[in-house]
């Protein structure tokens, strides 16, 4: 498959797998009307040794693949793990069946069309489809940067610094509102029902233990983030 291939792939909710003797990534489909026992089946010019085209299978045909390449994997010498976003997003649904807050695009009082365009250039430099909150906010700051030298240079020009003014305050108030989401879906977790909320606490400790739990003479399981609604989780989970 060429790049933009794959991508498709990916957004139509399709896997891919490369483990132990396959010589290229093996492409899946994953079809919702399927029985849930065999949803799988192999991309039409996807080839393996393990799978034939057109037959349906499900986990108990990837689970003996997976599950001993992964075990190999996590007794490396040196292990860290790179938590995103899924897990919150994950153990969120869990516990409360409803999605989190994302980070899909925002509107700017003062300058979106600006800001969206040149945040959709970053983007699709970047090799993505769409430009998203942390773009906005990156071009939005170096807009106001720009702005407030603008205004700098010509004291007399209030137009220049009432924008700027303006579009301090729209950063401010997304930023404000953005924390708060994640504050809410922090909350919801917290106040779910008990029972849904032990069930994704243990999916959690499983999920991380399988990664951490390791032989005594390996290092320690480095755990780590850059999201912002995984802090918690970090604080929490890594060995002190």
């Amino acid at each position: 498959m060429t790049e933009n291939e794959t991508k498709t792939h990916l957004q139509a909710h399709g896997q891919i797998l490369k483990t132990r003797d396959d010589h290229a990534p093996v492409f899946l489909n994953r079809s919702t009307d399927s029985p849930e026992s065999k949803p799988f089946t192999l991309v039409a010019d996807s080839e393996c040794s393990w799978a034939k085209a057109g037959e349906a299978f499900g986990p108990d045909k990837l689970r003996p693949r997976i599950e001993p390449w992964l075990t190999a994997l996590v007794q490396s010498e040196h292990l860290s793990l790179l938590v995103g976003s899924g897990l919150t997003h994950g153990v969120h649904w869990q516990a409360t069946n409803r999605a989190l807050p994302g980070m899909s695009a925002i509107a700017f009082d003062t300058l979106n069309d600006a800001i969206t365009a040149e945040a959709k250039r970053l983007a699709d430099a970047a090799g993505r489809a769409n430009g998203n909150f942390e773009d906005q906010i990156r071009v939005a700051n170096e807009l106001l940067r720009g702005l407030e030298i603008l205004a700098a240079q010509k004291p007399g020009e209030e137009a220049t610094r009432d924008q700027a003014s303006a579009l301090k305050v729209g950063i401010l108030d997304v930023l404000e509102s953005f924390a708060k989401s994640i504050l809410e879906g922090e909350h919801s977790i917290a106040t779910a029902d008990p029972a849904k909320r032990e069930q994704a606490f243990n999916y959690l400790v499983s999920f991380l233990m399988s990664f951490a739990s390791r032989s005594g003479t390996r290092e320690r399981l480095q755990l780590f983030t850059t999201n912002y609604s995984l802090g918690n989780f970090t604080r929490l989970l890594t060995p002190s």
